[in-house]
C-alpha cells in the first residue's frame, strides 16, 4: 500500500496534510520532505487528518515526532485529528498521546483555536492547554 499526500495552506502560518493509506518506512520520508519544506516556507501550524491513515509504523511515529519538535522550537503546533482507533493505539503504546494535540474532528479542533484567538484579543495570553 502506498501514501497519498494532499496538503492545502489554510493561511500563511497553517498548512493542513491529509494522508490516505500506510505511514512506513518508505513512505514516511515523502511525507517528512513535505513538511519540511512547509516549515522552511514559514508554515507554524501543522495539521496532520489522519481520517484515512490505515497503518503507521515506527518511521511514521517518527515523522510526526520530529514536525512536533520542529515546530515547538519557532513557537508553533501540530495538531493531529480524526484519528482511527488502531493509529491512536500506536501512539498509546508508544506513550506519545498525551503530548500531542489530537482532535476527533475539524469542528473540535475550530473550536479549540477560537478560544485560542479570543484569549490572545481579550488579555494577549496564549496558553494551549484545552
Amino acid at each position: 500500500m502506498t501514501l497519498k499526500i494532499t496538503s492545502s495552506q489554510t493561511n500563511a502560518q497553517t498548512t493542513s496534510f491529509m494522508l490516505a493509506g500506510q505511514l512506513d518506512s518508505e513512505t514516511a520520508v515523502s511525507l517528512d520532505q513535505q513538511i519540511q519544506k512547509s516549515l522552511l516556507d514559514g508554515i507554524h501550524i501543522v495539521i496532520l487528518d489522519l481520517s484515512s491513515l490505515k497503518m503507521i509504523t515506527s518511521a511514521g511515529v517518527g515523522v510526526v515526532m520530529k514536525t512536533q519538535t520542529s515546530l515547538a522550537k519557532r513557537g508553533g503546533e501540530l495538531m493531529m485529528l480524526n484519528m482511527q482507533p488502531q493509529i491512536k493505539k500506536v501512539f498509546e503504546i508508544v506513550r506519545l498521546l498525551p503530548t500531542l494535540q489530537v482532535f476527533d474532528d475539524t469542528q473540535e479542533m475550530d473550536s479549540y483555536l477560537i478560544k485560542i484567538q479570543q484569549r490572545i484579543q481579550e488579555d494577549g495570553s496564549f496558553d494551549s492547554g484545552q
